[in-house]
Order: C-alpha cells, then structure tokens, then sequence
C-alpha cells in the first residue's frame, strides 16, 4: 500500500522551492524521525512553508466534481474510491495535511491527485516509504522572447 502525505505550500515559497523539492521531502523526514523537542521546532518550519488546507472548498470541490464515484463516509469523513480493476484509494483530509492511501494501480491515486491539482497548484505529494516525492502540478514558467 502506498502512503501519501499532502501539504498545501504557499505561494511564493513554491517558486522558490520549484526545483528543491527534496528539501521539503527532507524536513517532512525529519519530522518523522525526530525526538519530541526538534519535532517542534521543525513543526514550526512545516507551518511556515506551508498553509492551511481550504477545508470546506475541498470538500465541496470533490462532491461537485465527483468523476468515479468516490464514496464519502460521514463517520470518518475520508473519500474511498474502488474502481472495477480492484484498484483502491482513500482520501482523508485534515487542517494541516491531506493523507492518501493507495492499493492496485497507480489510476486510483491519480484521480485524487487530478482533482487536487484543478484545485490549487502549490500541492506537494510524498511517499516516504517508497522516497518519492513531487509538485502536483509542476510551475510553468514564462519564456520572455
């Protein structure tokens, strides 16, 4: 199973990020490996680079633009989608953070990544078992003549 964490980065630190996206990857993986006191402090750095998830536009984005039928279970509040193949994901979407889990093919997660993507262009994905990472919609830059 794959595990996605999502993070909404701001504005202007994703341009100046576009490019070093392992230096995200490795403050998340700090994060993660760290004892109580430097998770703290590198706590701060994540909510300095990153902004809050737009909770109820998110949520109201999914359920309009609703393309495979992705369940939404109100106990949980997380999205599930099962497609035909046997493929599966689940979306849960928290203040800080989106968490993905994915089984099967890669189609399940894309779909979740392709409505996040239409929704906003700062969003990071990484998979810290499988040590990938990467913009959901990479930044296109102008090419002045």
């Amino acid at each position: 199973m794959r595990e996605y964490k999502i993070y909404l980065i701001r504005e202007p630190l994703s341009i100046e990020f576009y490019g070093r996206e392992h230096k995200i990857y490795q403050l998340i993986n700090e994060y993660y490996h760290a004892s109580i006191e430097l998770r703290n402090i590198i706590d701060k750095q994540i909510q300095f680079i990153t902004e809050p998830i737009p909770l109820f536009e998110l949520h109201t984005l999914i359920r309009k633009s609703n393309p495979h039928q992705i369940y939404f279970h109100e106990e949980t509040g997380e999205y599930i989608l099962e497609l035909p193949d046997g493929a599966k994901a689940q979306l849960k979407i928290y203040p800080q953070e989106i968490v993905l889990y994915a089984d099967g093919t890669l189609e399940s997660e894309t779909i979740f990544f392709e409505l996040l993507r239409k929704y906003r262009s700062t969003f990071i994905a990484i998979d810290m078992k499988g040590e990938r990472f990467g913009w959901l919609r990479p930044i296109a830059y102008q090419k002045y003549i």
